[in-house]
């Protein structure tokens, strides 16, 4: 009789510690939720700078490294260079769940900047309409506040999705 109360102290007790093992694992996952409703898009970008990343953007993929975070782009490197507006990223894979809260000193400059930049280098680019399967491509004739031109069209910076060039305008 001692034995089969023994045993089922032992289960009672074996019970007890996964009970507690399940309420523990339930207050991290629910630790885990709240912790990462406080984490942006652009905390995970940051993340990943430096890291492969594939995305898409205006029905278009883009492979390669984060290689700049700025307001409201991230430059990708890779066989070219796509600088993505961040607001039209479709979906995006990285590498691992990094996120980095501290901005960086450079993240104040944006789309309007980088094609400054392209444009000075006199690079030629693709510039990728919102509005799928819309391209120009030629030198940018004039980067202004909200605008830029391109092969005799003028285009609001809001209508663009991505740019690729040969170079990074950050580099």
């Amino acid at each position: 009789m001692d034995e089969r109360i023994d045993a089922l102290l032992t289960d009672l007790e074996g019970s007890h510690a996964a009970l507690e093992r399940h309420v523990r694992r339930g207050e991290l996952a629910e630790e885990l939720a709240a912790q990462s409703a406080e984490r942006s898009l652009r905390e995970r970008l940051r993340g990943a700078l430096g890291r492969p990343v594939r995305l898409t953007a205006a029905g278009r993929e883009v492979v390669g490294t984060a290689a700049f975070l700025g307001a409201g782009i991230l430059v990708v490197t890779g066989t070219e260079t796509t600088i993505v507006a961040t607001d039209r990223i479709a979906w995006l894979r990285t590498s691992d769940r990094h996120h980095v809260i501290a901005e960086g000193g450079l993240e104040r400059l944006g789309m309007a900047s980088a094609l400054r930049r392209l444009g000075a280098l006199r690079e030629e680019v693709t510039v990728v309409l919102i509005e799928e399967g819309t391209t120009l491509r030629g030198h940018l004739q004039l980067v202004a506040a909200d605008y830029l031109e391109i092969a005799g069209r003028i285009v609001p910076l809001g209508a663009i999705a991505l740019v690729i060039a040969a170079v990074d305008p950050f580099a």
